[in-house]
């Protein structure tokens, strides 16, 4: 048996750590529209958050979905039945501008789908791109970190979610998003979530008497599935947005007034936990994600092991982490990150 390379996991391979904070949310992704009064207007507001730490894996086909009821509230309504005039066709000059709340992965790959069918758009943010929690780790195309859902149709929407982006993500240029297919290797005790592999997305894992990692001897399993190079993601979407139309304004919503400030008749509220206070969403909770990033590795392979996992980022081998769910504080506890250290240093037996 061939052993793939060991990771380099010595104290002077550390570049940082750095916390992210998950925007979870209790059922589930929150995506419909409401008519909301906004100070002194009354506005279409079209929901897309809650999508955990599974935002990447399902960015296309929320913003699908998403794109899909902004259709729906700025089509003309129908002409009265048994008046005889047609139907009043939507066009560009008839669309009206729609404003993207939030600039994240979410928010970004919503303005893309809406620019695509010809809307006007600008998104609205405090933060872009390189400084949004969606450009802190590695993303794994795995739907985890999320709520499914309770009931069959809410499941049924999620996997069709995850349908459309597996469906979008096939369509890229990989090379220049970042998009690269590896296998991931978990070790036979850690559990296995078999509602990961049957929605059409990722084929199920393979069993293995012994993992071809350096390390003690262990059983496991090996799947094989898409790593996305965040930083490389998230500039592709920024480049994507300014190349069709869209525009990036800072600017930060401390209350409903300020929403009702901009000019867009219709809003698309991608703020994840920013929308818990702004549209009192109370089940929208944080969770934060402890990572420890090592000097870039190009190992060509992942490890997920629950919530401590090893993602091998093109500008940094990522070692993770943690679920410490309520906790919104982004600085990093030094004995989380000598925890995460000590658990992969005893998996690929290093001292």
């Amino acid at each position: 048996m061939n052993v793939l390379p060991a990771p380099d996991l010595s104290d002077s391979a550390i570049l940082r750590v750095v916390a992210g904070i998950r925007p979870c949310r209790r059922t589930g992704v929150r995506l419909e529209s409401e008519q909301l009064t906004l100070g002194a207007r009354t506005k279409t507001v079209i929901h897309n958050y809650g999508h955990g730490g599974c935002g990447v894996t399902t960015s296309f086909g929320c913003a699908q979905l998403a794109a899909d009821l902004v259709e729906a509230s700025s089509s003309p309504p129908p002409p009265p039945r048994g008046t005889g005039v047609p139907p009043v066709i939507s066009s560009p000059s008839f669309l009206p501008p729609i404003a993207i709340l939030g600039a994240g992965v979410i928010a970004l790959s919503t303005a893309r789908e809406l620019l695509s069918r010809a809307y006007q758009v600008t998104c609205y943010a405090s933060a872009f791109a390189e400084h949004t929690t969606s450009n802190i780790a590695g993303a794994l195309w795995l739907p985890t970190g999320i709520e499914f859902g309770s009931t069959h149709e809410a499941v049924a929407r999620f996997q069709d979610i995850l349908q459309r982006s597996k469906r979008a993500f096939s369509e890229l240029d990989r090379e220049r998003w970042g998009v690269e297919r590896i296998p991931v290797y978990t070790p036979a005790y850690a559990a296995h979530e078999e509602r990961f592999f049957n929605n059409a997305t990722i084929d199920p894992p393979e069993l293995l008497e012994r993992l071809p990692l350096p390390g003690p001897p262990r059983a496991g399993r090996v799947f094989y599935t898409d790593f996305i190079h965040t930083p490389r993601f998230m500039r592709a979407l920024v480049d994507d947005v300014s190349a069709r139309g869209g525009a990036l304004v800072e600017r930060t919503f401390n209350s409903r007034d300020d929403l009702g400030r901009l000019d867009e008749p219709i809003l698309v509220n991608c703020l994840a936990l920013g929308a818990r206070d702004l549209f009192d969403d109370h089940d929208l909770y944080p969770a934060r994600g402890v990572l420890v990033h090592m000097k870039p590795q190009p190992l060509g392979y992942a490890i997920d092991d629950g919530y401590r996992y090893m993602f091998p980022r093109e500008d940094a081998l990522i070692l993770g982490g943690c679920f410490d769910a309520g906790v919104d504080d982004p600085d990093p506890p030094e004995h989380i990150a000598q925890e995460i250290l000590a658990h992969h240093r005893r998996f690929f037996g290093v001292s």
